[in-house]
């Protein structure tokens, strides 16, 4: 995988582009996607993002989230145009198999593939440019670099602000997560600069949500909530008919799992999803335990060391009997 500024001179003449990024797209993979949508138009390309999957109805007031391609409601179309590209740029995921029904189909196009992403052991054999960067708060972040770095760093503009702070703002829960820097709060007065209204992207994210999923959150926290405080952990177990009762969105699960960490002495939060194909878990931490580790290690997933998700194809009870005896094993590092 060559660096990514390598491939400055390639976009010199006009392509056909295609932008995606991992399944569910959160606000850094949307916002990633969009921002470099916009840039990469700007300069003269004919581009497409393609999700792999739907995707949060509370991003849809982004600037050009009209034009995305949901590939599993859109199939013919997305594969066609996939198969016709030039070029590839995959952001927010470090393996294929996080475009869940499209891996096969881009790992089997014949196009320049890149990379963008800041999650740990990337798949550096499937690009052909690419930076990964674990210490950048944000995928969003690395394309503002990515845009500010390259030859037409003149070309930023207002839409690829809102696309960029969006995703520096949701990834960095609102500026408060460690990996916060002080490259992230210049990058983000630049956008300021620019003449950027972070408070209508704020209230465009937060609140803009249903009833039905605030007393959902209610109903998870009385109900679901299990507080292990002999490892200074909290658990939360949401079962199918929960997101059945409440009329559950794509989306509106989001944020759940930080609420476990608000309670004093807690360094572990896990959320565990009653999904129809499979159950998902969410993992977040303080300080030095890395939830990376214990999803890579026994829940088929990964991420970052203060924030990873992870899956399981036992049931909603097995998966989270097998997580508390797991956690038995991190008693000393939970201490």
């Amino acid at each position: 995988m060559q660096p990514i500024a390598h491939l400055y001179p390639l976009l010199e003449d006009k392509r056909n582009i295609i932008v995606t990024m991992h399944q569910k797209p959160d606000g850094d993979a949307m916002g990633a996607a969009l921002a470099l949508f916009h840039f990469l138009k700007k300069i003269g390309h004919h581009v497409t993002v393609i999700s792999p999957t739907n995707w949060a109805k509370f991003l849809n007031w982004m600037p050009g989230i009209k034009e995305l391609i949901d590939f599993e409601a859109q199939t013919a179309k997305a594969t066609l145009l996939l198969e016709n590209a030039d070029m590839l740029f995959c952001l927010d995921f470090n393996a294929m198999h996080r475009t869940k029904k499209m891996e096969t189909l881009l790992l089997g196009i014949k196009c320049v593939k890149a990379l963008i992403d800041h999650h740990e052991q990337p798949a550096e054999e499937h690009f052909d440019y690419g930076i990964s960067n674990i210490t950048k708060s944000s995928t969003c972040e690395m394309i503002y670099d990515f845009i500010v770095q390259s030859p037409f760093s003149d070309k930023l503009d207002l839409d690829m602000a809102a696309c960029i702070y969006t995703g520096i703002m949701t990834d960095t829960g609102s500026f408060r997560f460690a990996i916060t820097s002080a490259q992230t709060h210049r990058a983000v007065a630049h956008l300021k600069e620019l003449g950027l209204n972070h408070s209508i992207i704020h209230e465009n994210i937060y609140d803009n949500f249903l009833e039905s999923r605030l007393r959902f959150i209610g109903n998870a926290l009385l109900n679901r909530l299990d507080v292990l405080y002999e490892y200074n952990t909290a658990v939360m177990a949401v079962s199918k008919y929960d997101l059945q009762k409440y009329q559950i969105q794509t989306g509106d699960t989001e944020g759940l799992v930080n609420y476990l960490l608000t309670i004093e002495g807690i360094k572990l939060g896990a959320l565990l999803i009653d999904r129809t194909e499979e159950r998902k878990w969410s993992f977040r931490s303080k300080g030095d335990f890395d939830v990376n580790e214990l999803a890579r290690n026994h829940f088929e997933g990964g991420g970052h060391k203060n924030a990873a998700g992870g899956r399981s194809s036992d049931t909603l009870e097995e998966s989270l009997k097998k997580f508390k005896e797991v956690i038995k094993l991190y008693e000393k590092q939970l201490a």
